[in-house]
């Protein structure tokens, strides 16, 4: 086949996809778990929208204009011409087409790669790198306006109860002793912070659902809240830093999944870099997705030993949960009943 008649194909195909998805494509067959290891919050993030827009290429053949002009033997003859965009394999099977809800830099993939790889094998050399420093600065440039907002609705932190029940006590969920804290998302090991959730259920998912005591309370006073949430919104003070904000959260850097329970943890590297980064420019709290639940659920992390539940909270009510915790304490590190949750740990 010639390259006229190929050319001709691939703008025909991208005209239809264009009509039929208003998006690009975002990865095939051949490199979608990739795509979700670098962007793991694309996964379940706008309604799990990434999820519904796969297609198959015979389905898709089926419903667009493609008909009126090559046949299917055509079109399977021809499909195999085009590369995917992002990882140059011969379209086949499956593809994904889904724009991010933020412009992404070019060769963006590369640079989580880089600080990635950074952040495991030095990485205390972190602000060697480009993207680390624009954070440090994106940061500190944010908390210069950030205001002290009072957050309206009940948060949720919980605590297991795998070794037995945990009083109905405000100190037992306040911040966790200095000596049991193990490495955590937004935490380093040794450095007392506190985790929330936004709801019982996205609580109990970051204890693993193990058998839980989970306290409901109201904070009674104002906080700077780094929101991780949604920074591309429209009425927010972010606008020149939000394409930075969302690479961080829809990628590895923030959202990777950490399933062992060991000491070495790179994932979380970078966001305790979020977390130094923040805390000295004087941010109270970051406000995050949950790694272990979506659909509008969130967690909020309190850097800011000085909001102790105690003297700046109403507890309105306690939950239980049932449920198992499958893996034994590492050695050296807090029983799981020790585990105060979400994040701690993780």
């Amino acid at each position: 086949m010639s390259k006229p008649e190929v050319d001709a194909f691939e703008e025909c195909f991208y005209r239809d996809l264009e009509k039929g998805f208003s998006a690009d494509i975002a990865c095939c067959d051949t490199c979608h778990d990739d795509f979700l290891a670098v962007w793991p919050y694309a996964d379940t993030a706008d309604g799990r929208h990434f999820q519904t827009t796969n297609i198959d290429l015979v389905t898709f053949y089926d419903g667009s204009y493609l008909r009126d002009e090559y046949s299917k033997d055509d079109f399977n003859r021809l499909i195999c011409q085009l590369s995917c965009p992002r990882c140059g394999s011969p379209l086949g099977g499956s593809i994904w087409p889904y724009n991010f809800p933020f412009n992404v830099p070019q060769d963006i993939e590369r640079t989580i790669r880089e600080v990635s790889e950074l952040a495991k094998e030095t990485p205390f050399l972190l602000l060697e790198h480009d993207f680390c420093r624009n954070v440090l600065t994106a940061v500190r440039s944010l908390a210069a306006t950030l205001p002290h907002k009072r957050i309206d609705q009940h948060l949720f932190r919980g605590r297991s109860e795998i070794d037995g029940p945990i009083p109905e006590f405000v100190k037992e969920f306040d911040f966790p002793p200095s000596r049991i804290v193990q490495e955590g998302r937004f935490n380093h090991s040794g450095h007392s912070v506190m985790y929330l959730g936004s709801d019982v259920e996205t609580c109990h998912a970051e204890l693993r659902h193990a058998p839980s005591i989970i306290a409901e309370f109201k904070f009674q006073s104002e906080l700077r809240v780094l929101d991780l949430v949604e920074p591309y919104q429209d009425d927010r003070a972010t606008l020149e830093h939000a394409d930075l904000l969302n690479c961080l959260v829809y990628s590895a850097l923030v959202s990777a999944r950490q399933e062992s329970d060991g000491w070495d943890r790179p994932h979380y590297v970078v966001s305790r870099f979020v977390t130094d980064c923040a805390r000295a420019s004087s941010i109270d709290a970051i406000r995050y997705p949950s790694t272990r639940r979506s659909e509008g659920n969130f967690n909020l992390v309190v850097i800011n030993p000085e909001f102790r539940l105690d003297k700046y909270a109403r507890i309105v009510q306690f939950h239980r949960r049932s449920g198992t915790y499958g893996l034994p304490a590492a050695a050296g590190g807090p029983t799981p009943s020790e585990q105060i949750s979400p994040g701690a740990g993780r």
